[in-house]
């Protein structure tokens, strides 16, 4: 008697469903050419959204759903050994095209089981297929962190019997491209200008995106077009996205606008007093950007790729936010903190710094003991705005 049938793609909603994450997609990068029968897949990558629906489907192609029992044999990196992994890709498929062993977590298998799996990967039967699924790594200025990648090794033996996948962050123009490709997937239509301010408004994470299109979509009801004022209405703007509009003001001289940008970040704030740190740290990041941003103006720099740039100027602008890095990503932001930056004298830049810190102290009792953040950040915006 077959197992009860139970679906093996969990899919977040038929929206995304529909759209075939894989084809012609510029955040995912095959590492090597597709043998014509993949022994194994390594999927990695900062994008967990697009990885698992890559992921969803190419189980559904190997596994048939009413034999998932019996030819999936899911497990996890920290009790993965090279011996059962092997055991079970060595396992005739019951009623699939192959049978799967999916290795979630794979980078927290031990080194020395990652090593013997390497080796043994080239010998294994071509009725098995092995999944290795790695999230995104963790980093240190900028790079993975040990332990957070599976072995080179590991990456080198799959990608010789198979494909090594990396899934990054959507940049600007992927993610407009791929809200596009869901709307129209979903029968709506939508102006490319539409769909730009919301991918600034949310941001290019894939997963945040498509559930915010998912609200508009349903917001939208019987109307074929999606609007900027349903983008408006319906959309949560990022933490990021608040503390530009903050900056805004604060350019523009506005106390007024920057205090009453400031409550909203409060506002959708569980606890303020946990929150307030973050919140300076990301106005701070924002101004070391308007100042790179400045820089680049006073020099002449026009473009904004890197190999337009001249390298002594390159070597001005600091690792961590690197406006270049940034904008090669996000390209719509290259406006913004042009129009930011402007107002601003590099006199003017150094005394928002002292203001900063100055607040960034009060906050940790250091200076002023004052016990109230609301009151600190009010203060710090006040300052700013009038610098």
């Amino acid at each position: 008697m077959l197992a009860q049938r139970r679906p093996i793609v969990n899919h977040k909603c038929a929206l995304v469903q529909s759209h075939r994450m894989c084809d012609n997609n510029p955040n995912m990068n095959a590492k090597a050419a597709k043998p014509d029968n993949p022994k194994a897949y390594l999927l990695k990558g900062d994008d967990e959204f697009q990885k698992q629906q890559h992921l969803d489907k190419l189980l559904k192609s190997l596994v048939t759903g009413d034999f998932v029992d019996f030819d999936l044999e899911p497990m996890e990196g920290n009790t993965a050994t090279s011996d059962r992994i092997v055991t079970g890709l060595n396992i005739p498929p019951f009623g699939s095209k192959r049978r799967v062993v999916l290795v979630k977590y794979a980078n927290k298998m031990h080194p020395d089981e990652q090593a013997k799996l390497a080796e043994r990967l080239p010998k294994i039967s071509h009725a098995g297929c092995l999944i290795l699924v790695n999230p995104a790594a963790e980093k240190v200025d900028g790079k993975p962190k040990k332990g957070s990648e599976v072995i080179g090794d590991l990456s080198k033996a799959v990608r010789k019997v198979g494909e090594v996948v990396e899934f990054g962050k959507m940049r600007t123009d992927g993610a407009i491209k791929f809200a596009q490709t869901l709307f129209i997937k979903a029968g709506k239509k939508v102006q490319p200008q539409v769909a730009s301010a919301l991918v600034q408004r949310v941001g290019a994470d894939s997963s945040i995106l498509a559930t915010e299109i998912q609200k508009l979509i349903d917001y939208s009801g019987d109307s074929e077009t999606i609007t900027s004022a349903d983008v408006a209405a319906v959309t949560s703007e990022t933490h990021e996205e608040k503390i530009f509009k903050l900056v805004d003001a604060v350019a523009a001289r506005n106390q007024a606008q920057a205090l009453k940008h400031l409550a909203d970040l409060f506002e959708i704030s569980d606890d303020p007093r946990a929150e307030t740190p973050k919140t300076l740290a990301v106005i701070a990041r924002q101004f070391r950007l308007v100042w790179q941003m400045k820089l680049l103006q006073e020099q002449g720099v026009r473009s904004f790729a890197k190999s337009d740039v001249p390298e002594h100027i390159k070597d001005m602008l600091p690792p961590d936010p690197n406006i270049l890095d940034i904008l090669s990503r996000q390209s719509w932001q290259a406006e913004r903190l042009a129009r930011q930056a402007r107002p601003f004298s590099r006199n003017n830049l150094i005394r928002c710094f002292v203001v900063i810190a100055k607040a960034d102290q009060m906050l940790k009792s250091i200076d002023g003991g004052l016990d109230n953040p609301e009151m600190v950040m009010q203060m710090l915006v006040l300052e700013l705005a009038k610098v």
